[in-house]
């Protein structure tokens, strides 16, 4: 009897144009978006973009937990793909103490 094969739950983040957009214009809703990534999921987005974001390297030291890892891993690897497919990187606003 032939038996059904089960499909694997890892899910394809693909990089499409809107990714790339959305990565450049530091859009952390529209990234998550178009990467098909759950809210509570790291960001592909620099850390000095938005505090869900990664810095490339080791992951924070306050980080223990192997799932919270795997995922700033993978947010890590996204990022590298869309700088990779010609994204730029993008670049936080400077805001002065006065309020400016």
């Amino acid at each position: 009897m032939p038996i059904k094969r089960r499909e694997s739950k890892h899910r394809m983040h693909r990089i499409t144009p809107e990714a790339i957009a959305a990565f450049e214009a530091g859009d952390y809703h529209g990234l998550h978006n178009a990467l098909g990534l759950f809210p509570h999921e790291s960001s592909p987005l620099p850390a000095d973009i938005t505090a869900l974001g990664v810095r490339q390297g080791e992951p924070p030291d306050w980080m223990t937990n192997a799932g919270t890892i795997a995922d700033y891993r993978q947010a890590q690897a996204l990022q590298r793909e869309l700088i990779a497919a010609g994204a730029t990187t993008p670049e936080a606003e400077l805001v002065d103490d006065e309020g400016g």
